[in-house]
């Protein structure tokens, strides 16, 4: 299967009590499947101005934000994949494009 490169998604983000995940966790064991990756971590590093303004920004809750980060999944050593990522937000609607490279 080929990677995916760009994305597209909502987002929805929702506070729960501890007896409210319990529920919704319960309700979807049923219908879940770990993945490949359900194991692994997942380790970010993100980039952004001198400034600073990226993430300035960002915290400022705009209709529109981006960052710019590196992405694998697990510790990246020599040969490895990992993800050079553009992230894009507006209107609650996420937009991800990402390149792959060689981690060296």
């Amino acid at each position: 299967m080929k990677d995916q490169m760009i994305f597209q998604r909502y987002e929805f983000k929702y506070l729960l009590t501890r007896s409210q995940l319990r529920t919704v966790l319960l309700a979807a064991k049923p219908h879940i499947v770990p993945d490949a990756y359900s194991h692994s971590s997942i380790r970010n590093i993100y980039l952004d101005t001198p400034d600073f303004r990226l993430i300035r920004r960002s915290l400022e809750k705009p209709v529109y934000k981006e960052k710019v980060r590196l992405r694998s999944y697990g510790t990246a050593e020599a040969g490895d994949s990992v993800f050079v990522e553009l992230k894009k937000k507006y209107r609650s609607v996420v937009y991800k494009r990402r390149l792959s490279m060689e981690w060296e």
